[in-house]
Formats: structure tokens, sequence, C-alpha cells
């Protein structure tokens, strides 16, 4: 048998050293999770107050008070809620969850940090599935576009636009809604942000089919009440359903029951056509990509 050299047994544990790092999952440097009891009474979708993370005022600590697990996945997935079909499935049940997040982590890597925090600690499996449904094309209107290209650099989005309303607990996708009114602003943003957001609120998905590339300064308000929002009381991972919306193009009555011309503002098709100079047409067939549970455990492993 040949004998390796001193120095051909340095280079292979210097290799073995570096694909062990590049190998390690992402984790948080301490992860807390308990579990609340039984809520008592009637709850209307969820209770969940979420924070941190990055991208928010607290970069460093993740937040996620009254839980429940589809909130968790949904946040670790980055799921819209038409990709979730089977979150009703899972229970009621509610958690504390606090994570210390390593300094510099990016937002994909808080995902990865998250969706294998599921994996350890509820014993999550999943995969996902390929499905043609109903939806929309976000097209340019007859007009033309009406979005100017941002002169923001990702890192510098002013302070009070997306950047800042991710952190607030009534934020989800840098869309806000107070009240009978939605609104989304933020600087350096593609078409894939935007569409994001847009399916988002709509509750169904939306493909991009405009063609502009650039990065955009994006302002959009509409008129939210009986809008299909799919964000829970208290959450930026929550959401209510939004279920059962017709086709629709701007200039008709909106899913969810904003008919055109309402006094309290346009909807959100209208907006979109009026404001950014795009439209969302109905589509009988778009991509969708849809969230399986295969197995997961209500009760988290010990801390």
């Amino acid at each position: 048998m040949r004998l390796l050299s001193p120095l051909s047994v340095l280079l292979l544990a210097s290799v073995a050293a570096a694909f062990g790092q590049t190998a390690a999952k992402p984790e948080f440097e301490v992860a807390s999770i308990k579990t609340n009891p039984p809520q008592q009474g009637f709850h209307f979708g969820s209770d969940a107050v979420v924070s941190g993370g990055p991208g928010t005022a607290d970069p460093g600590m993740f937040r996620c008070s009254k839980c429940p697990l589809a909130v968790l996945i949904t946040k670790a997935f980055n799921l819209q809620p038409y990709q979730f079909p089977g979150k009703g499935s899972l229970n009621d049940t509610t958690y504390e969850v606090m994570a210390k997040i390593p300094a510099g982590a990016t937002p994909a890597q808080f995902s990865l940090m998250l969706q294998n925090l599921l994996q350890e600690r509820f014993n999550l499996a999943w995969h996902f599935q390929e499905k043609q449904m109903k939806g929309y094309q976000l097209v340019v209107a007859k007009g033309g576009s009406k979005l100017k290209e941002s002169t923001e650099t990702a890192s510098a989005t002013p302070a009070g636009q997306h950047g800042a309303w991710q952190s607030e607990s009534h934020s989800h996708g840098g869309a806000v809604v107070f009240g009978t009114m939605g609104s989304f602003r933020a600087a350096n943003q593609s078409i894939a942000d935007l569409v994001k957001v847009l399916s988002d609120q709509i509750g169904l998905p939306v493909d991009d089919a405009t063609g502009l590339k650039g990065k955009y300064d994006i302002a959009l308000r509409w008129a939210a009440n009986g809008a299909p929002h799919n964000g829970a009381n208290h959450s930026d991972g929550g959401f209510g359903g939004a279920g059962g919306h017709g086709g629709h193009d701007a200039g008709g009555a909106a899913p969810g029951g904003v008919a055109a011309g309402d006094p309290s503002g346009p909807t959100i098709f209208e907006a979109v056509q009026q404001q950014l100079g795009l439209r969302l047409a109905s589509a009988e067939q778009t991509a969708a990509k849809l969230f399986i549970v295969d197995k997961v455990s209500q009760k988290p492993s010990e801390n």
C-alpha cells in the first residue's frame, strides 16, 4: 500500500476543511421555540407578530410571537398565499420563536436558516409541485409605462420606504394595508419585485409579460376595503386566504367586491394602470409552483 507524503496529507486536509465550510448549513447562532397554551375563544385569521431579520431595523434578531407553523413556513420559503394550499391542514398551535442571526447574513441566508430550523426542530419535509392555474399577466398598458428608472442602489433605499416598511408588523412583501387603503412604495425595484407584491395582494399567480428589465422607483396606492389582501392582522408572514376571485382587467370590478370608480380610491387593478402605466390581464393558464408538506411534527424538539 502506497503511503501519502506529509504534504499530500496536509493538502487533502485543507481541501476537506474548505469543503466542509462551504457545505455547512446556514444556522442561527441561537434559537428558542416555546409552545403556547391553546388559545381560547374565536380567532379570525392569525394573531402572529413577526419582526426582525435582514432588511429590517433589527437585522440581528428574528421574532415571531403567537406564530402558527404555517406562518413560519410561509416566511421561510417566501411563499405567496396561492402557493400553500395545504396550510389549512396544520393545526392552530402557536409558538414563541426567537432566533439570533449571524452578523451580515443576507435575506437568502436567513431563509435557509429558517428552513433548516423547521427541518431540525419540527421534522419538516417538503417538495414543490408545478401546476397550471388561472391568474394574471402583467403587461404594459396601451399608453406606455409610467415607471421611472431608479437612481438608487439596492443598499441605499431611503428610510421610510421599502426597507423600513419591512420591519412594520402590518407589512408583507413591502406592501402596507391600513384600514381601507393599501400602498407600496420602494426604490430600485425590478418588475419581478412588483409582481410578487401584486400576487401577494391578489392571492393568485402573476406572470411578468412587460419585457421591462430595469430597476424602478415604484409608488402605488389603492383602495383595500374588500380587496383580496392575504395578510393576517399582525403578521408580515400571515395570510387570510384569497379564494374565489374571478378574472378581471383594469376598468371592471375587481375580485373581492371593490367596484370600479369606488369613491374611496382605485382598485389595485385600476391603480396599476393609472399610476404605473401597466395592466393586469386575466390569464387562463399561468405557471404556479405549489409548496407541499410531506411531513411535519406539531411538537418541536427541545431547545
